[in-house]
């Protein structure tokens, strides 16, 4: 049996990725914090909305849009029960310990209910309260504008995005010509695009690109906004194992899915990861995840009052979304990539997990990862051990990390590097 190019290389990550975080001798894991985007959720638009994109039926999900699927509470479940293995195995966790994981979620549906899906398999046989601030309300650490948390200048971070994209969003937008013709084809189901215009259709060639009105700090319009909420509608439908091909589409597979993505993943790093949007979007975030890895690292840090969960909590369990990811990223500088996805990329479940070691010679370190199921797991809701893990990364992080395996970033350089991003 001959094996592709991709399965190759994931087979070689996964199998890095089964042994890359083994402790050296000496070393104690102390404290993780999983900053998780939600599971897979039906689309945030409506089958007959998508249907003006695109010259083919869209598939059905069986909850309102934007919320979790039945699928997506057992992927989720897998990635709880992959956590439990791993950090039973590190010694963090005791198999009949509920005390050792907290839980917070956004106000959305589709994040509690992931972190619920999560606990079943990460805390088995626990009574596990989630926390949230409550439904209708807004959650500072997500939403800091919203809340009133931190005062945003809405013309500086339009200039700061425009001045990445050479203040030209429209010579920006032209630079992805390949992909939009890629997503084109795909859409209007032609051999390459540009596809002839097919009546009643709105097509991603007719998006204008620039700046849009929104609820967001800043929101652009264009090709890349355009299949910003189509790839990622098509994602969803893949990861819940929608049938694309008994609704007559063509061309659509796993390959596909990385390439078109490439528009998506520009579209969230100019609006997201621009420094004057993660910093202010995810300054409090960043607050909160300090203080709560510094929590009980020395006597005089059990008491940190920003922490998230009581300070003896050995895991934390945070469920928000890829936006959430992302500006965190953007404030710290950080970039993953792992195999079957765009750089950056945070797919349905992927997380961003935080651990801090005392190593053998008693330096306190954070190491960091980017962790997430591939496509392939995801689609085919494949059990996930030890053996056969999720996807995962390093993550290097500037002005901080040490030319370790593990990018060793010291516990005082962590908190310095996090205070100053985030303007403590």
């Amino acid at each position: 049996m001959r094996l592709s190019v991709r399965a190759i290389l994931t087979a070689l990550v996964l199998l890095s990725a089964s042994s890359a975080w083994a402790a050296a001798p000496g070393e104690r894991l102390e404290k993780v914090v999983i900053l998780s985007r939600h599971g897979v959720r039906a689309a945030m638009s409506s089958p007959e909305r998508l249907e003006e994109v695109s010259v083919r039926s869209w598939p059905r999900f069986s909850v309102p849009p934007g919320h979790l699927t039945a699928r997506g509470e057992v992927l989720a479940s897998l990635m709880g029960d992959y956590f439990r293995q791993l950090y039973v195995a590190e010694g963090l966790l005791a198999q009949d310990d509920c005390r050792a994981v907290y839980y917070w979620a956004n106000v959305t549906q589709r994040t509690i209910a992931t972190a619920r899906a999560v606990s079943q398999t990460l805390s088995p046989g626990c009574a596990v309260a989630v926390g949230t601030v409550g439904e209708g309300r807004v959650d500072p650490m997500f939403e800091p504008i919203k809340a009133g948390r931190v005062v945003a200048d809405a013309s500086l971070a339009r200039a700061a995005v425009a001045g990445r994209a050479g203040g030209d969003i429209a010579a920006w937008s032209a630079s992805h010509r390949d992909a939009i013709e890629r997503l084109d084809a795909l859409l209007m189901q032609c051999p390459a695009g540009p596809c002839p215009p097919s009546p009643g259709k709105r097509r991603i060639f007719d998006a204008r690109p620039g700046f849009a009105e929104g609820e967001d700090l800043v929101s652009l319009s264009g090709p890349e906004a355009f299949a910003s909420g189509v790839t990622e509608s098509l994602l969803m439908a893949w990861a819940d194992g929608q049938d694309f091909a008994a609704l007559g589409w063509r061309g659509l597979d796993e390959d596909t899915l990385t390439r078109i993505f490439a528009l998506h993943q520009a579209e969230f790093d100019l609006r997201l990861r621009t420094p004057y949007v993660a910093r202010t979007l995810g300054g409090p975030l960043a607050q909160r995840i300090l203080a709560t890895l510094e929590a009980g690292a020395t006597p005089e840090r059990v008491g940190q009052g920003d922490a998230i969960g009581p300070p003896d909590a050995r895991i934390v369990f945070v469920a928000g979304h890829d936006g959430t990811l992302a500006v965190l990223g953007g404030l710290l500088r950080i970039e993953w990539t792992i195999a079957g996805y765009q750089p950056n990329q945070i797919g349905p479940g992927g997380a961003l997990v935080f651990e801090r070691w005392r190593r053998a010679d008693g330096v306190r370190v954070i190491r960091a990862r980017f962790t997430g199921q591939s496509l392939g797991q995801l689609r085919e809701a494949t059990p996930l051990t030890r053996a056969t893990p999720p996807l995962a990364a390093p993550v290097f992080i500037p002005g901080c990390s040490l030319a370790t395996p593990e990018f060793d970033c010291p516990l005082d350089r962590f908190e310095a590097v996090m205070s100053k991003a985030s303007g403590l």
